[in-house]
């Protein structure tokens, strides 16, 4: 049975980043060893979530976001920034617990909407996304500013 828990502060993040730096990721996860202390600050900025899912025996896939406030309104919405499967687990229902544990998150915290994005080429995470029947679908740009 799949577990997905909210990591916070005070939880075992030692053991959380062991669990992550010892699952095996492929190149599409991007992925870069994570540490404790930075976990930590992550965890210490208002608003930010992180979730990791797991199966009771392995660790499965994590992702984070954060609780946003729109300028005008008093609107909130969840940015769905990371969504990770370890490369070894795919296809075991990680990714629709993780997203179905934000989409709940979002609810609770009083958010209209939860909004992520992925590349066009990852067939994989639009499938994930479509299976989930989103509000809307929509082809974008996106644009990176390296400082």
């Amino acid at each position: 049975m799949l577990r997905v828990k909210r990591i916070g502060p005070r939880d075992d993040l030692r053991g959380v980043v062991a669990s992550i730096n010892s699952a095996r990721w492929d190149a599409a996860n991007d992925m870069v060893p994570y540490r404790v202390e930075d976990l930590a600050a992550y965890l210490a900025c208002a608003g930010t979530v992180f979730l990791t899912c797991e199966d009771g025996e392995h660790f499965l896939g994590m992702g984070s976001g954060r609780i946003q406030l729109k300028p005008y309104d008093r609107e909130r919405w969840f940015y769905l920034d990371e969504l990770d499967v370890a490369v070894d687990q795919r296809q075991r229902g990680a990714g629709v617990a993780l997203v179905k544990g934000f989409l709940e998150l979002a609810r609770a915290e009083g958010c209209i909407e939860l909004w992520l994005g992925t590349e066009l080429d990852n067939a994989a995470a639009r499938a994930l996304y479509r299976s989930l029947e989103p509000s809307d679908e929509e082809a974008f740009v996106g644009y990176n500013f390296r400082l």
